[in-house]
């Protein structure tokens, strides 16, 4: 087992920090709960069908959260890299299995608490329902935000505002889950990408 490093730790109180205000005191019992949690490139995070059973803060690493349609193809719903919450959140509120799998795409570190743990710390201060609330907001937020880019934007659009939004990303990970991620094939995004290296907008 991986130990607790005090920069992931410290992490992890910006993170949440930045949802609502954490007093030292709560900080103190929620770093107990916290457990390391190492993973390789294409190691699961969760499976499509498992029961999630914690909800995690990434240190370092990059997961990729999708589903597979009925006719085998993979499309990427999110990208997560350091500094972002994972769960699958939907099955934790309902309490039910997950619909889609996260996906380790480089060798990654998380930091998590367990399910029960969890329930018990928003059962106590405020402080964490206020931060449940608000990580349902963002993922509500970014959910619309996605819809509204695939409904009012182009192709090229939506990979400028993907190297905007996630600056090194593409140098990461695979071209296919770029593509995947902006709904486009990976023929399209090589074409765009020449595009913009010949137009000297990249």
């Amino acid at each position: 087992m991986i130990g607790v490093k005090a920069e992931w730790l410290a992490m992890v109180y910006e993170v949440l920090s930045s949802f609502a205000e954490i007093p030292a005191e709560e900080w103190e019992k929620a770093k107990s709960s916290l457990t390391p949690l190492q993973l390789k490139r294409n190691e699961y995070f969760i499976r499509s069908g498992e029961s999630p059973d914690k909800i995690a803060c990434i240190v370092s690493g990059i997961f990729r959260v999708f589903y597979v349609t009925e006719g085998g193809d993979e499309r990427i719903l999110a990208i997560r890299e350091e500094g972002r919450m994972l769960s699958a959140f939907s099955a934790v509120l309902e309490r039910s299995a997950s619909w889609y799998d996260i996906q380790a795409l480089e060798d990654s570190n998380l930091l998590y608490i367990n399910l029960e743990q969890y329930a018990e710390r928003l059962r106590g201060h405020p402080c964490w329902q206020a931060i449940n609330a608000k990580y349902a907001q963002i993922l509500f937020m970014e959910k619309e935000r996605r819809e509204s880019e695939f409904l009012s934007e182009d192709a090229e659009t939506r990979y400028l505002k993907f190297k905007e939004r996630y600056p090194g990303l593409e140098n990461r990970i695979q071209q296919i889950h770029v593509a995947s991620y902006l709904g486009m094939t990976p023929v399209t995004l090589s074409r765009i990408r020449r595009k913009l290296r010949e137009s000297g907008s990249r």
